[in-house]
């Protein structure tokens, strides 16, 4: 799945099987489904079932062609030297991955942050849509209300 919020547009796809995000190896696209990206260990599993005779859930089918793309340049790791402003940079877009990553797993205080992370820009591109549909996620999962946390949630 692409994911435009994400900064640096070879770390924008996330596996759709396993939801690793982002994909930093071989990214697998399907030729006929639309937006349907797996990463090199799904699509070993993939075609694995195809030839037991399995498919997946969706409307993805493992005997589906794809087009492979290479590993990125950038593989998303720490910058841990160099300037400063760039170190800062890399953790807080690692932040904003983690963030999102929990998020899609149901966590609905990530879910809060990463509405306003997405709201003002801070470790991705603005996107005030898909920051409203993580403010009604989070909201609708329990996030609380904490004085001076959170001040944009109802």
């Amino acid at each position: 799945m692409f994911e435009p919020c994400l900064q640096g547009r070879e770390l924008c796809h996330s596996c759709d099987l396993c939801g690793d995000l982002p994909i930093v190896g071989v990214r697998w696209s399907c030729d006929v489904c639309d937006d349907f990206d797996v990463c090199e260990n799904c699509h070993r599993t993939s075609m694995a079932m195809h030839t037991r005779g399995q498919t997946h859930a969706g409307p993805h089918a493992p005997g589906h062609a794809t087009t492979t793309h290479p590993a990125p340049k950038d593989d998303g790791s720490p910058l841990h030297s160099g300037k400063l402003s760039d170190v800062a940079a890399s953790a807080v877009r690692r932040w904003f991955l983690d963030a999102l990553r929990h998020a899609k797993n149901g966590d609905a205080a990530a879910a809060a942050l990463l509405a306003e992370m997405l709201r003002t820009g801070y470790g991705c591109a603005i996107d005030a849509a898909e920051a409203k549909y993580w403010k009604s996620v989070a909201k609708n999962g329990g996030a609380r209300r904490v004085e001076g946390v959170y001040d944009e949630l109802p």
